[in-house]
């Protein structure tokens, strides 16, 4: 049956990512759609052989009324008739939007994983060990095609045809991804053939949202004009990517190490082995030492390019400006990335 190729695939990953382990508490994202009923689905039937706790989180985004709260009503009778009561949030993301300057698809991911990471604290003050707790979110694997094309599209590196991760570390918690190697198809025969009855957001049908557009439009041309298997055959490009990207990142965390030198509140490396790496290696090294100091984010090729015209120099001192009152100071033959308030510690 459907719903037994569904499980499977979905135990598969589990086992073959080390996404969840025995005794886990799992803080789940359940919108009451067809991905994340199926996957609390097959969650809650493994619960007794594994020893899973599930702490079913729901947001209503209040930019549906009427049916975001019969979703809202949905989703907890659903969760509550398994044995596992959801939480539910109310959230008006158009308004968060507004507020913070951000897109109404923005603001409901940040709605979302607020309510995420807040239970999970909560748990850890229960008494939960923090190794224990994982946040499960429902990414199929169509929405990893969408995210590999979308980002192809937007010009990203080699490390962003990797698409979405089957797990990341998110502060103190990993975000897991059990459902990412399940189409949507066996996903909507899966709830057909269990009865499920999932909610349905007709706007995830309409061609105004840059993914709905990719979804609806962009990959059935592409599949009916050039490619009938496009899907697979960028799920082959994000397979690739991952692999060549995992072996990069292994030299890049050797080189980080062996360039490293003592630093208080900040990364300092050795100027001269950084300008002797391949461009490759050496741009990730400044990226990760970034990511240690604070900075994950919006760190662009034009800046990682300014940096190695001053790393590869060897008069100076030189800085090159990165976002968020960060920076890049070559000095006395070290490299010391960190926040501005160190600059006085880099001439000294």
């Amino acid at each position: 049956m459907k719903y037994n190729k569904v499980r499977n695939i979905i135990k598969e990953t589990i086992n073959r990512q080390g996404l969840l382990a025995r005794g886990d508490s799992i803080v789940m994202g359940v919108s009451g759609g067809p991905d994340s009923i199926c996957l609390f689905d097959v969650l809650a039937d493994l619960a007794p052989e594994w020893e899973l706790k599930l702490y079913p989180v729901h947001i209503n985004h209040c930019f549906r009324p009427g049916a975001a709260e019969a979703d809202q009503d949905y989703t907890e009778r659903f969760t509550a008739g398994r044995g596992f009561p959801c939480e539910s949030r109310v959230v008006d993301c158009s308004a968060m939007a507004s507020e913070l300057g951000m897109t109404s698809e923005e603001a409901g991911r940040k709605a979302r994983y607020d309510a995420f990471y807040d239970r999970c604290r909560r748990l850890a003050e229960e008494g939960v060990d923090r190794q224990k707790i994982k946040i499960a979110v429902a990414h199929n694997a169509n929405d990893q095609v969408e995210t590999v094309l979308f980002r192809i599209l937007r010009g990203t590196g080699t490390d962003g045809l990797t698409g979405m991760e089957y797990s990341r570390r998110e502060g103190e918690y990993s975000v897991v991804r059990p459902l990412l190697d399940v189409r949507r198809e066996d996903i909507e025969e899966y709830c057909e053939c269990k009865g499920l009855n999932p909610a349905r957001d007709h706007t995830n049908e309409e061609a105004i949202y840059a993914r709905n557009k990719i979804r609806l439009e962009l990959l059935p041309y592409l599949e009916r004009e050039y490619n009938e298997n496009i899907a697979g055959a960028l799920l082959r490009l994000r397979d690739i990517a991952a692999s060549d990207k995992e072996f990069i990142w292994q030299s890049v965390e050797e080189a980080a190490e062996r360039l490293r030198l003592e630093g208080e509140g900040e990364i300092v490396l050795e100027r001269q082995g950084l300008a002797e790496l391949h461009e490759s290696i050496r741009h990730r090294v400044v990226m990760k030492s970034f990511g240690e100091v604070g900075l994950t984010s919006d760190i662009t090729a034009e800046r990682l390019a300014a940096a190695d015209r001053i790393i590869m120099k060897k008069q100076g001192p030189k800085t090159v400006e990165f976002p968020g009152g960060y920076r890049l100071k070559v000095a006395a033959g070290k490299v010391h990335i960190g926040k501005h308030a160190l600059d006085k510690r880099c001439e000294s």
